[in-house]
């Protein structure tokens, strides 16, 4: 089991005009990820307050003509054809999903999640997430079945901050035979773990977190909850595993309620702290990787300055790609562990 969590402490000295240009020392910290080695900095941690964001003239503005919306969902969306989905739409509960007129791959979809136009973060349920995921997972059945379709990759962008373009819930989903950078990297990455170590790092990860208890939050019958040690997000990522599992297409039942359950209760304590909105990816394997668990990131975004729709993605991350938290794993993860009942 070599999992390694390496930090290292560094001190910044200046003389703070607040103080009458006194000398202060103020730390931060570099991290390495442990699978992959990607360095991550915990900073601001003093400095850093959140600010709420006024959405409501947005949400209220863009209710008029929405595409997702029940009175229109089945009159201005796309359908899939035969060979693709046979009834060309997929309709499960409330959840409605549908060709996306501006796709990502060859097989690329929208699954408006919700009847309502706005969900407030808190007030998501598992009957509501169930149905909407359950539709993904019966579209990449179908799906699957295809050529290209080796991956079967779906997101959740709630509200601008997270880069979402509609006000209305939904997810994207696609099958695709490239994966992205950032899941070919951990696929490759646990590859080589495997190798070196004759075990799997998701499975090592997980004893180790537990172990530890530091950023270790929650455990089921079917999932793992621990906050991420290097983070995309400022306010750190959470990471749910699922143990054994490779897709979310096939997914037991059972694993997909636990984790619509488990998101909702995490998704009521980002919105008690003040976080508005969020990412939410799932990262598969394929079914005959036995290195690879499938597992999913929860990111909270938010605007560094509401006044300024200052954006939480600044060039540090974006161009340097290079990871900034400003709350760190150990922390967010004790405010997660307290709610979190699986």
């Amino acid at each position: 089991m070599a999992i390694r969590f390496e930090r290292r402490e560094k001190i910044a000295r200046y003389l703070d005009p607040r103080k009458d240009y006194a000398e202060v020392a103020v730390s931060c910290e570099i991290r390495r990820d442990p699978l992959t080695g990607r360095s991550g900095r915990v900073a601001h941690v003093l400095g850093f307050h959140l600010q709420p964001a006024n959405l409501a003239p947005l949400i209220e503005a863009s209710r008029a003509g929405c595409p997702f919306c029940p009175e229109r969902v089945l009159e201005v969306t796309p359908r899939f054809p035969a060979d693709v989905t046979p009834k060309g739409r997929v309709v499960c509960g409330e959840a409605v999903l549908f060709p996306n007129l501006a796709p990502y791959d060859e097989h690329s979809a929208v699954t408006a999640i919700s009847h309502e136009h706005y969900v407030p973060m808190d007030a998501f349920t598992p009957t509501l997430l169930y149905n909407a995921f359950e539709a993904c997972r019966m579209y990449f059945h179908d799906a699957q079945r295809l050529p290209g379709t080796t991956y079967a990759l779906a997101f959740w962008n709630y509200l601008p901050a997270s880069g979402g373009t509609q006000i209305h819930p939904h997810l994207q989903l696609f099958a695709t035979d490239t994966p992205g950078n950032a899941l070919e990297q951990e696929l490759d990455a646990s590859a080589r773990y495997q190798q070196a170590e004759g075990s799997s790092y998701w499975a090592d990860l997980l004893d180790t977190e537990e172990r530890l208890g530091e950023r270790f939050v929650a455990r089921g019958a079917h999932t793992a909850w621990l906050t991420a040690f290097v983070s995309e997000s400022l306010l750190t990522d959470t990471l749910i595993l699922f143990p054994g599992q490779r897709t979310i297409t096939d997914l037991p039942e059972a694993a997909l309620e636990e984790f619509c359950g488990g998101l909702v209760q995490a998704l009521r304590v980002l919105a008690a702290q003040g976080v508005y909105s969020f990412n939410l990816a799932f990262y598969p394997a394929t079914p005959d990787r036995t290195d690879v668990w499938l597992h999913a990131r929860l990111s909270p975004r938010v605007y560094m300055t509401p006044r300024f729709w200052g954006t939480d993605t600044s060039a540090l991350h974006h161009l340097y790609n290079e990871h900034f938290m400003v709350r760190t794993p150990e922390s967010a993860a004790s405010a997660l562990r307290e709610a979190l009942r699986l």
